[in-house]
């Protein structure tokens, strides 16, 4: 019997690709020139070297990221061969690497805004901001890190559905209540995300947010090893292998 095509994840427009990379590359070059001047700052003894300099190194090290995620990619199967798992189950796991990288970004970030915040005269106003910003920031560098530490952050891909694992919780999807997926991104930023639709959240929580940022209600920020593509093109894959085998079943008229 000869299987279907794998469906690929919707491209996005080459034009639109491109201006992207332009700008990422234009972010990193001056985000590199101003390493190298708040290196000169540091130097001389100038109080706001080290929080200038790490500040654009963090800005560069996302860019470097964005122009090549490959450099925390683990898993170099293609879609292909991970779709002859079918039907499963099949787990991913996210990168070690890259948890351990997004939690050095954001502790730098926190505390960059941390030490604004006890060397700088702020108004009341941009206090309030930046406060909650240095707590959330910092907090969300000891998680990053916890869950590598864990290493439970994972998929799970099965006949009916997905899971999605992290370190307190777990969610399932079922492929019936799921849109096609597609890389995105948010506001037209470098930032990817796999979004969809899922039908048993429509019009609950955050999911009409979500509608309105990304287009779709639900969406995967973490690749579990994979590029933002291959992840969307196996997910695709998966859920039109098991519909196609729900549509035969459902043919037999004692399974109606």
């Amino acid at each position: 019997m000869t299987q279907p095509p794998i469906p690929r994840a919707p491209e996005r427009a080459p034009g639109k690709h491109r201006r992207t990379s332009l700008i990422t590359y234009a972010c990193l070059a001056i985000s590199l020139v101003f390493v190298f001047l708040g290196s000169q700052m540091i130097r001389d003894g100038a109080d706001a070297g080290i929080p200038v300099t790490l500040f654009f190194a963090l800005c560069a090290v996302i860019g470097i990221l964005q122009l090549w995620p490959g450099l925390l990619q683990r898993d170099s199967r293609s879609a292909a061969t991970l779709l002859a798992r079918y039907p499963g189950p099949l787990e991913l796991k996210a990168t070690k690497s890259k948890l351990v990288v997004f939690s050095l970004l954001s502790a730098v970030f926190g505390g960059v805004i941390l030490w604004m915040l006890l060397h700088e005269t702020l108004p009341p106003l941009k206090q309030l901001i930046l406060w909650p910003g240095a707590g959330f920031f910092l907090f969300s560098a000891v998680m990053l890190l916890v869950r590598a530490a864990k290493n439970d952050t994972a998929l799970r891909l099965g006949r009916d559905g997905f899971e999605t694992r992290q370190v307190w919780n777990s969610k399932t999807i079922r492929w019936q209540d799921t849109s096609e997926f597609t890389v995105t991104s948010i506001n037209r930023a470098a930032t990817k995300l796999i979004a969809f639709d899922n039908a048993a959240v429509d019009g609950q929580g955050t999911a009409g947010l979500n509608r309105h940022i990304i287009g779709r209600n639900s969406s995967l920020s973490e690749t579990y090893g994979l590029t933002h593509e291959a992840l969307a093109e196996l997910l695709n894959a998966w859920r039109a292998r098991a519909l196609a085998q729900d549509a035969i079943f459902t043919r037999w008229p004692e399974n109606r």
